[in-house]
């Protein structure tokens, strides 16, 4: 399987005035959605110039689409994941995981469609991006203000 290391990834940048950051996957409650919610409430609160794009599915999107600040492609193929991610034209990849994963083939699809992620400082993803400088880990449990401001910052808003 491809570690999507291999792949350039760009630097974090702006689109357009906005941080578009693209979650990938199947998003439940382990992979992150409480986290992916209460980022969107944040930026909608604050009228932050972030949109969120998962790239396939939640546990609830309507709660999502109720911030203004999320997108929801739909489920995709494994065969369709990098293309999919890189058409959204994302600035970074986020991988909202709560749990130590053990590796994270999403880790990999973010990779392959040239984005840095941020991630959790825990489990498998956290010490993937330690080894290869190819995204952020931040601290399990940043509250979404200060997740949402770190985004903005590593796009330069």
């Amino acid at each position: 399987a491809a570690t999507g290391t291999d792949a350039p990834a760009a630097r974090p940048s702006a689109k357009n005035g906005v941080c578009r950051v693209c979650v990938a996957g199947s998003i439940g409650q382990h992979k992150g959605y409480d986290v992916l919610l209460a980022c969107a409430r944040d930026a909608a609160a604050n009228r932050l110039p972030i949109e969120y794009i998962v790239a396939g599915d939640t546990i609830d999107d309507e709660a999502l689409f109720e911030t203004g600040h999320v997108f929801v492609t739909g489920t995709y193929r494994p065969d369709e994941g990098v293309d999919l991610i890189r058409r959204q034209d994302a600035s970074l990849g986020f991988l909202p995981s709560v749990w130590p994963e053990t590796w994270s083939f999403v880790l990999s699809e973010l990779w392959s469609a040239g984005l840095q992620v941020a991630v959790f400082d825990i489990g498998a993803p956290a010490e993937r991006v330690a080894a290869t400088g190819r995204g952020f880990a931040m601290p399990l449990g940043l509250p979404p203000e200060a997740t949402n401001r770190l985004f903005l910052r590593l796009v330069g808003l």
